[in-house]
């Protein structure tokens, strides 16, 4: 109820619905700091799902790295999504598998979508995917 009085009171205020959604920052405008490469460690990275083919790494170091999935990957972004990721080596690579997996009730396997390679890139501050 108080988000829709939120969103009433936005568009009320001369904000449009394309205004609200071009929020987000589109991750491929995103300068590319570096060539692009095969694996990423995984230690202290958080990892946001950017559209259905994106993937947005940061580490540690506050170092972002874009990933363009192998395909496009449905249902990464709904509500209560959990990526569950497939590897053995301490990092992340390109062509490792993880699961779209919804968490609620049996945890039901939703897909499963393959990594590409990871490009360095520079994130401005204040960016949402």
């Amino acid at each position: 109820m108080r988000s829709d009085l939120l969103i009433a009171a936005l568009l009320a205020g001369g904000l449009s619905a394309p205004a609200l959604a071009a929020e987000r920052t589109d991750p491929m405008s995103l300068k590319a700091t570096g060539e692009p490469v095969r694996c990423v460690p995984n230690v202290n990275v958080n990892t946001t799902p950017a559209g259905d083919r994106v993937l947005m790494f940061r580490t540690s170091a506050n170092r972002w790295f874009r990933n363009e999935l192998r395909t496009v990957c449905p249902n990464m972004n709904g509500l209560n999504r959990v990526l569950v990721f497939r590897q053995t080596q301490g990092r992340h690579c390109e062509m490792d598998l993880f699961d779209i997996v919804e968490p609620q009730g049996a945890g039901m396997v939703l897909g499963s979508c393959s990594l590409g390679m990871f490009t360095p890139v520079e994130v401005p501050p204040g960016a949402r995917f």
